[in-house]
């Protein structure tokens, strides 16, 4: 029995590398191509900021869960083929989740929703 505990730890320890080193390599890329088509980015810290100043004007107490940069161009920006967008993901007390997307050219914010 404490052998199949083990495993299943060493399992769910390798799916979640897996996982990062996805979302990491996503970023780069992301990033490579911003930079060869010499298109400046903010920060992912400034996309952090620009939720948490949204959230504090609505009143909003959450804390950020993850934070991922992406190529969002069909989603937000029909006619382009790489429009770079930061996908924040916020959760507040008693469950509601809150989804925020920050265009990381302009800082816009593109999507604010509370899921629960």
């Amino acid at each position: 029995m404490r052998m199949q505990k083990i495993f299943a730890v060493l399992i769910l320890a390798a799916l979640v590398l897996a996982v990062c080193t996805a979302a990491i390599a996503d970023t780069q890329r992301v990033l490579d191509r911003a930079k060869a088509k010499n298109i400046a980015l903010i920060t992912r810290e400034q996309a952090i900021a620009i939720a948490d100043k949204e959230l504090a004007a609505k009143n909003i107490k959450a804390v950020l869960n993850d934070a991922d940069l992406d190529n969002e161009a069909g989603k937000y920006y029909n006619g382009s083929d790489f429009r770079p967008v930061y996908e924040l993901e916020y959760k507040a007390a008693g469950g509601l989740e809150y989804d925020i997307d920050v265009d990381a050219v302009t800082g816009e914010i593109l999507k604010f929703k509370a899921d629960d």
